[in-house]
């Protein structure tokens, strides 16, 4: 969401908000360490086999949101975050990113 700059004689325009370096790298570690957490319950999973062969998907699906936070991670540290999604691997993540 972005704040609206309006007064009575012109129209509201959306301005962006660019959060500080140094708030963009806690927000980049906080996405590292949601990446690991996934990691370790995926991790912990697996080592029940009968877990891990009756929710293979939904493990998948942790693997793939860690991968996710990973890349978002890079995006929120990166001066210009459109440098990076051309080496974003998860192709899904990519075009939603593109578009």
């Amino acid at each position: 969401m972005q704040p609206e700059i309006s007064s009575p004689s012109t129209p509201s325009i959306a301005v962006p908000i660019i959060a500080p370096h140094s708030l963009r790298g806690k927000i980049a570690d906080e996405l590292d360490q949601l990446r690991e957490d996934l990691e370790e319950i995926g991790v912990q999973l697996c080592l029940d086999e009968e877990v891990m062969l009756r929710c293979m998907s939904y493990l998948q699906r942790l693997d793939e949101m860690g991968q996710r936070s990973n890349w978002l991670a890079a995006i929120v540290r990166a001066e210009d975050p459109t440098e990076v999604i051309p080496d974003i691997t998860l192709q899904a993540l990519a075009d939603r990113l593109r578009t």
